[in-house]
Formats: structure tokens, C-alpha cells, sequence
């Protein structure tokens, strides 16, 4: 009996043996702006990533289990630089999702590749990207291409490449690219610029200014077509008005229809409801957690469908080309 009772206890010993084991917990950085103009596009990244470090402990309660650490850089390439380098001296830090503007993203990757820790840069094309960073959106030429749908025929048609001083999301490819494509384009700053008619605009800066712009050159009579890639995301292009189907952008990501995972957004945001950053910083999170517990994967996120596979990181579809303008809602 004594030796019958001692084999019985030996699987409930081993049992709470496991059940003592630690958790193992990771951390995972996010840099954003929170204060300053650009505070609409961090808020709207962090809730999707809280979201997303919400459910992944929900459904991995025997670990990895995820931590977040979100630190503001007001998109400021100075203090960028100072949120990298608290970051790296974290212990247990995996990755860094950041900074999702392209002055501030550029300016941190060296302080992240120093040390080894992997930065993933949202939303810059891969031929924009800082050495080293993990890239989720495609190069230049696959973001023209994707704008050439809704473009008529180049055939001599002027093109115009608008840009300001403050943010530059493309190089010089994009306008060799629609020169190939038979364009003429015409590259001048936004201050500057004065499309006639139907001449399209490719806006690359600050969409504040794109507005300005935009309004000035409508009342002078343009027509046109205004194009974008991600930096017309932010709200603030919702200073243009109703605009008729007339603003049309292209980037990595856009606004999700889920009403299940709105509500569940709503609920961390006070009742904000998620505008095109918070699916992306949302997605990244899985993937990068997933990307801990295996060597390859696919999974199918908000944005697309993500594949992971020798140290390479995919999404299908590659880009979205969506109207913008629309009232978003996001702070």
C-alpha cells in the first residue's frame, strides 16, 4: 500500500514541480511619437500593441508570455536617438518596433545595430530603410507600380513630385521610375509647386503641408489627382475636406473593418476607434513573438498575410493603394 500510494504522488510531485517553473517573459520596445504633432500616429500604434500583448498572454499562459515597452520620441530625431539608447540598456529586450517616421527612424538604427537588437521599421520602403533595420513594406518601384493603377496612361503627361523639408519617405528612384513609365515629371517644393489642370501630384512630406498646398492649388484651378505613400496617413490629411475621390495613397497598411477587434481596440482607447497605424503595430507584435517560437511561419494578421522564414519577413498583399482623406477618427 505504502509503495502503491509513493507511484500515485510521483505525477502530482512532477505536476507541481512545472507549475513552479518561472514564466519566461520578453520585452518588446515601441518608440512612437506621443506629444507634439505627430502624437496621433503613436497613440493609434500603441493601442494596437497593447492589443496585441493582451491577447498573445491570453493565449500563451505558459510563456513566452510579453512585456511592451513604449517610450515617446515626439518624433524628434535628437530624442530618438536618447529613447534607443534607453532602450538597448533594457535587459531581456528582443526587438523594437519604431519610430514610424522616417527622420527618426534613420536617425536611432545605428544605436539598435551596435548592440544587435533587431529594429523593425514600419512603413518605409525597403530601399529607404536604415542598414540593418527589419523592413515590412516593399521597395519604391513596387509602390509606383502599385500608384499606375489608378494613374492614366503617362504618354507625356506631366507628373509632378512634390516635397518638403521636414519628411522625405522616397529617394530619386521614384522619379526615375515614372520617367521610365514615359511621365514628365516636374520635382519642385511644396511651397513652389503649381500644377495646371489635370496634372497629377505626388505629395512626399508632411501632410499638413500637402493640405495647404492642396487647398491653394484647388483654388487656382487644379484638378488633379493628389498621390501619397505613407506619410499621407496621418489625420492630418484630413484637413484637405471631402475630396471626392481625389487623394489616393499608397503604404503597407490601412484601415481594418473587423468590428470585433475595433471593439476590443475601443476598450484600451477610451473609445477611440483605430485608424491605420494601430493593425500594423498590432501585427508586428505577433510576429515578432511568433518568431521567437519558430523558425518558419504564416499567419494571417489585420494587414495581410505574414511569412516568416529565414530570418526574412514577408506580407501579402505587399502594399494597399486606398483613398485617403477619410475621416479616421484617431486622436
Amino acid at each position: 500500500m505504502g509503495q502503491r500510494s509513493s507511484l500515485i504522488m510521483i505525477p502530482f510531485l512532477i505536476l507541481g514541480l512545472l507549475a513552479c517553473q518561472p514564466v519566461r517573459t520578453v520585452y518588446i520596445g515601441l518608440v512612437a511619437p506621443f506629444e507634439g504633432r505627430d502624437r496621433p500616429v503613436g497613440y493609434d500604434a500603441i493601442f494596437g500593441a497593447r492589443l496585441a500583448v493582451r491577447m498573445w498572454n491570453a493565449t500563451h499562459p505558459t510563456g513566452p508570455q510579453v512585456m511592451l515597452i513604449a517610450l515617446d520620441d515626439q518624433g524628434d530625431p535628437i530624442l530618438a536617438q536618447e529613447r534607443a539608447r534607453q532602450l538597448v540598456s533594457y535587459p531581456g529586450l528582443i526587438a523594437v518596433i519604431g519610430h514610424f517616421r522616417p527622420e527618426t527612424t534613420r536617425a536611432a538604427a545605428p544605436i539598435y545595430r551596435a548592440v544587435g537588437i533587431p529594429l523593425i521599421a514600419p512603413l518605409l520602403p525597403a530601399d529607404q530603410a536604415p542598414e540593418g533595420a527589419l523592413t515590412t513594406a516593399p521597395d519604391q518601384r513596387t509602390m509606383a507600380r502599385a500608384l499606375l493603377q489608378v494613374l492614366p496612361p503617362g504618354g507625356g503627361q506631366s507628373l509632378w513630385i512634390v516635397h518638403d523639408e521636414e519628411e522625405r519617405w522616397f529617394g530619386p528612384e521614384l522619379m526615375t521610375f515614372f520617367r521610365e513609365q514615359g511621365w514628365e515629371v516636374r520635382e519642385a517644393r511644396w511651397e513652389e509647386a503649381s500644377p495646371q489642370g489635370e496634372e497629377p501630384v505626388l505629395f512626399d512630406g508632411r501632410a499638413i503641408h500637402a493640405g495647404e498646398a492642396v487647398r491653394r492649388w484647388r483654388q487656382g484651378g487644379w484638378r488633379g489627382l493628389l498621390l501619397g505613400g505613407p506619410g499621407l496617413l496621418h489625420p492630418d490629411l484630413r484637413s484637405l475636406g471631402k475630396t471626392e475621390g481625389r487623394v489616393w495613397i499608397v503604404a503597407e497598411t490601412r484601415m481594418v473593418e473587423d468590428p470585433e477587434w475595433g471593439m476590443a481596440y475601443r476598450s484600451l482607447s477610451l473609445g477611440t476607434p483605430p485608424g491605420p497605424y494601430a493593425p500594423l503595430a498590432h501585427d508586428l507584435i505577433w510576429v515578432v513573438m511568433q518568431a521567437q517560437t519558430r523558425p518558419a511561419f504564416q499567419w494571417e494578421g489585420k494587414t495581410g498575410t505574414w511569412r516568416w522564414e529565414g530570418g526574412r519577413l514577408q506580407k501579402i498583399p505587399e502594399v494597399f493603394v486606398e483613398p485617403g482623406s477619410r475621416d479616421e477618427g484617431h486622436r
